[in-house]
């Protein structure tokens, strides 16, 4: 039996001793990112919404890619986060939910199946659907906080793998998280998450988180009227279709915050608001 090397205590130290200086310099070299940066993010990375994709959805995640297709639409969890976010408004508001009808409901809405969208990343186990997701790894940790139970997480789990059979497209993320910063948008451009950034000290590569008010709005509202129109919910005291909608206004705002104090403690958070033409203000 071949013998092995005796432990280099002093390698194993160093090692050690690099791992926590990489981790220590990391953090100490981020960037919060002020105004004016933002500022020239945006000018040079807004884009104009489609409409006819517009209720297509990326995650608030920053480390998706620039590119040409990616969906203005940002919400936690993508359509993962608006699924349970769904389930959560029906125990904290009081209506029921049928599941199944639900989920066929939501797959008009966006416009069939090939238009579901949520994510993982590389870090995560492969072949279980949206365990890179950071959104719903905060959810299944903690379910209690976002208002569902642990058997809806499994639930949400165990239908993913049915609509990714079906054709859904769930993304793959690279990388570490690099946000900087949060952007909270209104109108109809949408914000692509990661930049270049010239500082002082060179070009240093930056992501923000983006949540895009103005497309939730929309998407919910066509939700909740297809929820009514297609029997999905079953309201307990006369309720409407506004009222839907005021639900799951106040639970997706839930959402976000619970994640956003979890994922993006101590980063600034941005209003953005598009004119139209292009034209915006940040607050």
């Amino acid at each position: 039996m071949k013998r092995l090397a005796p432990l280099n205590l002093s390698q194993l130290y160093l090692n050690n001793l690099f791992v926590n200086y990489c981790k220590i310099s990391f953090y100490m070299n981020k960037i919060t990112l002020s105004l004016e940066q933002v500022d020239k993010l945006i000018r040079e990375n807004r884009y104009k919404v489609e409409p006819a994709n517009k209720f297509i959805s990326r995650c608030i995640d920053g480390r998706y890619k620039n590119e040409d297709n990616l969906p203005a639409l940002a919400f936690p969890g993508a359509d993962v986060g608006e699924i349970a976010m769904v389930l959560a408004a029906s125990k904290t508001f009081g209506f029921d939910v049928d599941f199944k009808k639900l989920i066929t409901t939501f797959t008009e809405v966006v416009g069939g199946v090939k238009n579901i969208r949520f994510h993982t990343d590389h870090h995560a186990t492969p072949g279980v659907p949206a365990a890179g997701c950071g959104h719903f790894k905060q959810m299944k940790g903690d379910p209690s906080a976002y208002g569902v139970t642990s058997e809806e997480t499994e639930l949400i789990q165990q239908e993913l793998k049915q609509l990714k059979n079906n054709g859904a497209v769930e993304i793959i993320l690279e990388g570490e998280h690099m946000e900087e910063a949060v952007l909270m948008i209104s109108g109809n451009w949408g914000i692509n998450p990661q930049y270049s950034l010239e500082t002082e000290n060179g070009v240093r590569f930056v992501e923000v988180f983006v949540y895009h008010q103005t497309l939730v709005d929309e998407r919910h509202k066509a939700l909740c009227s297809a929820l009514v129109k297609n029997m999905a919910i079953t309201f307990k005291n006369g309720e409407d279709e506004e009222w839907l909608y005021n639900a799951l206004f106040e639970t997706s705002e839930i959402h976000l915050m619970e994640t956003a104090k979890r994922l993006a403690k101590g980063l600034p958070i941005y209003e953005v608001e598009f004119n139209d033409n292009g034209d915006y203000k940040i607050r």
